[in-house]
């Protein structure tokens, strides 16, 4: 049996590791608590600069006045999830994200609606986004786009964002003007010359095949051509009677030649 005098200097030694243990806890804890507060107090602390990706709609530094974060604010003094609940009820604005950046900035990233098209009001051109809605206000610098024209915001608008969105940026790039000639149907103004017509339920299908259509058409001179049933060609000629494009309604009587798609 050990005696109880043999064990002191066991339980003493114990007592001093425990002892030295919970010095050292609270040591490094008062180290850490004066390093954070120092750092609060410093210029570290502080959002050196606020940067914004993505934005086209409006201007970045109108991003970063509504999310009221300023440079010289204490980088965690805000809360990035409220940022961007606010940006994103922001008309055009489907998504954004705020994310701190090296210890010091601030990103705020914007993903606004793709603008598909332009529409012609008093006030200038307005951009037609992804969404279907037209933005209140006209653009800085708007993108390179068709123009809407004789549309109004509802059901045949949407829909032709819808088809706009599926054609290839190719093809998309070429359409001047789309102009809205009523129950569903729709004349295609080009860049290159040419005025498509045709119908917006399967327009983006069959302009798809634009390029392949005007392959055949070289020799041919420019006129209209009609994508509605099959795809045929008319000149400007039989079509307007003075061989130059325009808006007429009524089409003369004229031959058309089919064109073959793949």
């Amino acid at each position: 049996m050990i005696d109880i005098e043999d064990r002191i200097p066991s339980l003493k030694e114990r007592r001093k590791r425990r002892t030295n243990r919970n010095f050292l806890f609270l040591l490094v804890l008062f180290l850490i608590m004066l390093a954070v507060l120092l750092y609060l107090q410093s210029p570290l602390s502080k959002v050196r600069d606020i940067r914004v990706e993505g934005a086209g709609l409006r201007a970045g530094e109108e991003y970063i006045q509504f999310s009221g974060v300023r440079a010289g604010d204490a980088l965690w003094g805000f809360r990035a999830s409220e940022i961007e609940e606010k940006i994103t009820s922001l008309e055009g604005v489907g998504k954004a994200e705020v994310i701190r950046e090296d210890f010091r900035d601030v990103v705020i990233r914007v993903d606004e609606f793709e603008t598909v098209a332009l529409i012609q009001t008093d006030s200038g051109f307005h951009p037609v986004l992804a969404d279907g809605t037209t933005f209140s206000r006209t653009s800085d610098t708007p993108p390179p786009a068709p123009v809407l024209s004789e549309f109004e915001e509802g059901d045949q608008m949407e829909k032709m964002v819808r088809e706009l969105e599926e054609l290839p940026p190719s093809v998309t790039s070429l359409i001047s003007e789309l102009k809205y000639t009523g129950e569903g149907s729709i004349t295609a103004f080009m860049a290159d010359g040419y005025e498509v017509r045709g119908v917006i339920s399967g327009f983006a299908e069959k302009m798809a095949y634009y390029p392949s259509i005007v392959a055949q058409l070289t020799e041919e001179g420019r006129g209209v051509i009609d994508l509605e049933a099959g795809v045929y060609f008319s000149s400007y000629e039989k079509v307007y009677g003075d061989g130059e494009s325009g808006n007429a309604e009524e089409e003369e009587e004229g031959d058309q030649q089919e064109i073959e798609i793949p």
